[in-house]
């Protein structure tokens, strides 16, 4: 299965301290990040999550102050969500955090 071919990119724009979706619930199906770049204004902690307040996907990851990361390509995912829940990105404090995110929905 290609799933690169099925591939849906969205823009990020957060910056609410707390819960900010990324990716909407889709009924039945898994939200999977294929690939993603953060970058942040100032520092903050940033955690990836299967629903708002939900189960974590990833740890609290510090992003210092116009600093981030680049998760490249990954055609099997880095993580996904359960299924029907959203893609949520928890962030430590209100501080802009802006960059782009590759996903399939499976």
């Amino acid at each position: 299965m290609n799933v690169g071919a099925n591939a849906k990119s969205v823009a990020v724009q957060a910056s609410t301290s707390g819960d900010n979706t990324l990716v909407a619930a889709v009924t039945d199906k898994k939200i999977r990040v294929l690939a993603c770049v953060l970058i942040a204004t100032t520092a903050v902690t940033a955690r990836f999550e299967s629903a708002a307040g939900g189960t974590a996907l990833t740890g609290q990851m510090p992003l210092g102050a116009n600093g981030g990361f680049t998760l490249p390509y990954n055609p099997h995912g880095w993580f996904e969500t359960v299924a029907g829940q959203l893609l949520n990105l928890e962030l430590g404090g209100a501080v802009a955090v802006a960059g782009v995110l590759v996903y399939v929905e499976v």
